[in-house]
């Protein structure tokens, strides 16, 4: 029988569940991604530094898209040997994670639905998981 993958995420964690022969393994990913960087004594958007401007933000969007980049490959390597993948929670990190899975040969046709969903308990992700497989099936 097929692997078939659920994935719940949002910027902080993911949860995987496998479903195999019946039976789901849940699996919990961190994300590692800083939400919002405060340096000591922060105050402007910007600072001086000699006669120039720097804008700190640009290197905090260039640190969380690469934390980002992180987060999603290390998704990626764990459901590689699905047979079909659905993506489903909160924000945009489901739509970025559809998009890094279109950018892999052999993994872009796995993806079966990304939606919308709210926070879930565990037994409701794999609840949600068992019935969109089962209306696939």
């Amino acid at each position: 029988m097929e692997k078939k993958v659920g994935i719940w995420l949002d910027s902080e964690k993911a949860y995987i569940i496998s479903l195999i022969n019946g039976r789901e393994k849940l699996e919990k990913i961190e994300s590692n991604v800083e939400s919002r960087v405060r340096y000591e004594g922060e105050k402007k958007s910007s600072s001086r530094i000699g006669g120039q401007l720097v804008n700190p933000q640009k290197k905090k969007t260039k640190r969380k898209n690469h934390q980002l980049q992180n987060y999603f490959q290390n998704i990626l390597k764990k459901t590689k040997d699905a047979g079909d993948i659905y993506i489903f929670g909160p924000a945009e990190a489901k739509t970025g994670l559809n998009k890094e899975y279109g950018k892999h040969k052999g993994l872009q046709d796995k993806v079966l639905r990304v939606e919308n969903s709210g926070k879930l308990t565990e037994n409701q992700m794999i609840a949600q998981v068992r019935e969109v497989f089962a209306k696939a099936s």
